[in-house]
C-alpha cells in the first residue's frame, strides 16, 4: 500500500501547480517534495505530472487520480472541521435514556438549560425502565443513562446525582393516614394499594424494602405509569407508592397527603450510568458536568 503522505503531497502539489509551492505550504525541503512525488509515480507505475520550467501539471493519468484525492482530502478535511465544532460546542448530539418520570422531572430542567447554551446541539432522549437503558448502553445506542443506583456491574462506572425519597401518597379519602403513623404491615394489610409492575426497577427495591419489614404485598394495582398512579391516588382509589419529590406540586396544592409511616423508608440514590472504559462525546460530558454542577449548588442549599 502505498503510503498516504504521498497522496497528500500529490494533492498540494496538483493544487499549487509546483512542487515547490507545495513543500513550502507543507513547510518541507522542495528535494524531499520531488522525491515523494516521484516515489508515488514509481510506485503507481505511471506519470503524475508534466515538468515544465514554469511548474507542473497532470497529465491524464493524475486527472484521475486527482479526482479521488481530492474527495477524499475534503472529507478528511470536513471530518476534521466538523470534530473541532463539536470540541468547541458547536454542534453534535448528546443521546440519554432515563425512565419518562426521571425524564419528566430530574432531566427536563437540564436539558432546557443546555439548550439555551448550546442551541445547536441536538438531544436524543430514550425513555425505558432501568434494564432497556443499560442495554441501550452497551449496545453504543446512548451516551450514558440515569437510573436508580446500586448498579453491579465491573463494565460500568456510576456517579450518584441525586438522592430520592420513596412514599405512599394519598388522596383526600385517606388524609387521616397523614396525622397519624401506620406500620407497614397495618397499611398492606387494610388499604389497597396501588404499586408499580413486578419487572420494574423501583417495584424491585420497594419488594426488597418490605420484606425487610416482614411485610408481603398483595396491591390492588399495579401501574407502569407514575401520572396514573398518581391520578388513581388523587380519585381516592387507594394508596400509591411514589417517589416524594416527584409529587412536590401535588404535596404542596393538597391534591395528595403524604401517608405518615412508623418505619423509616430509606433515601433512594439516583445517578449517571455510562460504559466505564469509552470515553463520551466533549457535548456529552459537558451535560453530565452541568447537572453535577447543579445538584450540588442543590446540596449546598
Amino acid at each position: 500500500m502505498v503510503n498516504l503522505e504521498l497522496y497528500r503531497i500529490f494533492y498540494y502539489t496538483a493544487k499549487a501547480g509546483s512542487i515547490s509551492k507545495a513543500a513550502q505550504q507543507l513547510h518541507m525541503a522542495q528535494p524531499s517534495a520531488s522525491l515523494a512525488v516521484k516515489q508515488l509515480e514509481d510506485s503507481l507505475q505511471t506519470n503524475l505530472f508534466h515538468r515544465t520550467p514554469r511548474g507542473v501539471s497532470l497529465t491524464s493519468e493524475g486527472q484521475t487520480l486527482f479526482a479521488y484525492i481530492e474527495q477524499a482530502y475534503e472529507l478528511i478535511m470536513s471530518a476534521e472541521s466538523k470534530l473541532d465544532e463539536v470540541a468547541n460546542m458547536g454542534g453534535g448530539e448528546i443521546r440519554i435514556a432515563a425512565s419518562v418520570s426521571v425524564i419528566q422531572y430530574v432531566l427536563l430542567p437540564h436539558l432546557e438549560r443546555f439548550h439555551r447554551e448550546y442551541p445547536t446541539i441536538n438531544m436524543k432522549v430514550s425513555p425505558g425502565n432501568t434494564q432497556a437503558c443499560l442495554k441501550m448502553l452497551k449496545e453504543g445506542k446512548i451516551d450514558f443513562c440515569i437510573v436508580r443506583l446500586p448498579i453491579e456491574d465491573e463494565s460500568l462506572t456510576t456517579t450518584s446525582l441525586l438522592s430520592i425519597q420513596d412514599c405512599f401518597v394519598a388522596g383526600e379519602k385517606y388524609r387521616h393516614l397523614s396525622e397519624l403513623p401506620i406500620s407497614l404491615k397495618e397499611l398492606a394489610a387494610n388499604y389497597p394499594l396501588v404499586v408499580f409492575p413486578p419487572h420494574m426497577t423501583s417495584r424491585q427495591t420497594m419488594n426488597q424494602l418490605m420484606a425487610s419489614f416482614g411485610v408481603t404485598l398483595a396491591p390492588k394495582y399495579e401501574i407502569g405509569s407514575l401520572h396514573v398512579l398518581i391520578g388513581l391516588a388523587q380519585a381516592n382509589l387507594g394508596l400509591s407508592y411514589v417517589v416524594k419529590e416527584f409529587v412536590k406540586k401535588e404535596l404542596e396544592e393538597g391534591s395528595l397527603f403524604e401517608v405518615k409511616l412508623e418505619e423509616q423508608i430509606p433515601r433512594i440514590e439516583f445517578g449517571i450510568v455510562r460504559m466505564k472504559h469509552l470515553a463520551i462525546p466533549v457535548a456529552a460530558q459537558h451535560f453530565i458536568d452541568g447537572m453535577l454542577e447543579e445538584a450540588g449548588k442543590k446540596a449546598g442549599d
